[in-house]
């Protein structure tokens, strides 16, 4: 990843969600990363996080009920039987096979009509996308490549760059910096001093 990208000082919760419904076909998902200048390779690539996690059973309404895109009939009783309804507090892996490893099984689920949302089935199917789920099912690497190359760039989406722009830069990458304060050095220096 780049190296000194500023992020917001504050972190908004209820700031805009920017990504994309787990009820999106193929076409409408191209649309939204397009107006980000992320390619279908990209979008295929990304959408490979679904390698590790897990979905909520409100996330999974339409995927128990229609079967377009198509579903494999066991795989959408499993989902039935784990989510009765959508209000149901249950979770289901995204990967069934490998979920606690980041690898290529998704897009052989995808192969299998084991997508778990609707938005990653529909790429196993789609004209524009079919043939990277492909080449991302029986080529592991190229998964990988493509999935760094895609990150890299969502990293640089909404970038501070200006010098006037609120922002700094993270001591470390996965938690926001300490914020300084009158009040927190003080507390470090009576640490400090109870210590000796």
């Amino acid at each position: 990843m780049p190296l000194g990208r500023k992020d917001s000082f504050k972190f908004d919760l209820n700031g805009p969600n920017n990504l994309p419904p787990p009820f999106f076909r193929t076409d409408q998902l191209l649309g939204a990363f397009s107006k980000r200048n992320f390619d279908a390779t990209d979008v295929v690539a990304l959408s490979g996080a679904h390698t590790y996690g897990r979905a909520h059973c409100s996330s999974l309404a339409n995927r128990t009920i229609e079967s377009n895109p198509p579903i494999d009939p066991s795989f959408k009783n499993k989902l039935v039987a784990t989510c009765p309804s959508s209000a149901s507090p249950n979770t289901v892996d995204l990967d069934a096979r490998t979920p606690t490893k980041f690898d290529n099984m998704y897009y052989i689920n995808l192969l299998n009509q084991q997508g778990v949302f609707t938005s990653d089935q529909d790429l196993a199917s789609h004209p524009k996308t079919k043939e990277i789920v492909n080449l991302f099912a029986s080529n592991q690497n190229e998964f990988f490549d493509s999935f760094t190359d895609a990150f890299v760039k969502v990293s640089q989406i909404d970038v501070i760059t200006s010098r006037q722009g609120s922002g700094e830069i993270r001591d470390r990458c996965f938690v926001a910096n300490k914020k300084v304060s009158v009040e927190n050095v003080v507390e470090e220096v009576v640490e400090l001093v109870e210590a000796i």
